[in-house]
């Protein structure tokens, strides 16, 4: 959240348009009209729902995934909770329900069992040109889009920095105060018709976004930036905490708005034995100087995290910049 004022005033929990959305009859009528998703980007093969009204991701999770969510959930719940009534800035993408759904072949007798965790969609009443999924890391952090005809990688849609100030581009319009801001995902209104993916609908990683942005980091207002410093700082300490890894932060170019929609997804897997073991494995043959493998212990994660986040965006003072000089 980079404004709480002004997304508390715009947001749906303060318009008469939105109020509805947050009973509980309104909540299963959008699950009811869930259908199949193919969602770009993970590698873990889970299947994936999508509401038709655009509000909620339906993702199937294993039993272990849904063990470890249970084990944390008082943690989950009560830091949310720390967010929501001190203003504490966060991005991570709200679990808002998780479940196990039970079926029955009355014909073949057989009984089968699934577990289904409820996400909000973060781009929902977005206009999303190019999205990113970024973690930190280089090793296999690279999407090869389709090539055009003059051998270059083609556009996944949205706007295309060129020259110097390519990434100023991403400044938001001057809102009612006169300032510019880079919104998270708390600042979503509007119609699911409203949402627009990227043309091929491919979701980028993190050397996609190195090469997008001619390796230099995407500008950021001092507001902006402060705020999602502060929201990195939060979030991923409290993942460390509770012996998260393997989160990543999915960002947005709303391209109308010229802002980022951003949110820390696919935290619900504990630093395991079987995690332990994948590091052993990966680390195996690696050369001297090669590049860390991916899977490497919650506090280690951590601190890349935020390394990578302090390297991908940069604040750009403006005018209304304080330099606090006496």
């Amino acid at each position: 959240r980079t404004d709480a004022k002004a997304a508390q005033q715009r947001g749906p929990d303060n318009d008469e348009e939105y109020r509805h959305l947050d009973d509980d009859a309104s909540y299963v009528k959008s699950l009811a009209t869930s259908f199949s998703w193919a969602a770009n980007g993970g590698k873990s093969g889970a299947s994936f729902a999508k509401t038709a009204d655009g509000r909620f991701v339906v993702k199937c999770i294993s039993r272990t995934e849904l063990q470890m969510f249970l084990d944390c959930a008082p943690a989950y719940f009560e830091y949310l909770s720390k967010a929501f009534f001190h203003n504490l800035p966060t991005v991570l993408c709200k679990i808002v329900g998780v479940y196990q759904i039970g079926y029955h072949n009355r014909v073949t007798g057989k009984r089968s069992m699934e577990q289904v965790a409820v996400m909000q969609d973060i781009f929902y009443g977005r206009k999303i040109g190019r999205i990113f999924d970024l973690k930190g890391s280089s090793r296999g952090r690279y999407v090869n889009v389709n090539k055009g005809e003059d051998g270059e990688g083609s556009s996944a849609g949205g706007v295309t920095p060129s020259g110097d100030n390519a990434g100023n581009s991403f400044f938001s319009k001057e809102d009612g105060e006169g300032k510019p801001s880079t919104t998270s995902d708390d600042d979503k209104t509007g119609p699911a018709s409203d949402v627009r993916r990227s043309e091929t609908d491919t979701v980028l990683l993190d050397e996609n976004f190195l090469e997008f942005t001619s390796g230099r980091p995407l500008p950021l207002t001092d507001r902006a930036k402060a705020i999602f410093h502060m929201s990195i700082l939060n979030d991923t300490l409290f993942l460390s905490i509770i012996n998260i890894i393997d989160y990543s932060i999915l960002v947005g170019i709303d391209e109308d708005k010229h802002e980022l929609v951003v949110g820390i997804i696919d935290y619900m897997r504990q630093y395991d034995i079987i995690k332990q073991m994948e590091r052993v494995g990966k680390s195996v043959g690696m050369i001297a100087g090669a590049q860390q493998p991916t899977i490497i212990q919650p506090s280690l994660y951590k601190n890349r995290f935020q390394n990578a986040m302090e390297r991908y965006f940069t604040s750009v003072p403006n005018k209304w910049t304080s330099t606090d000089i006496d």
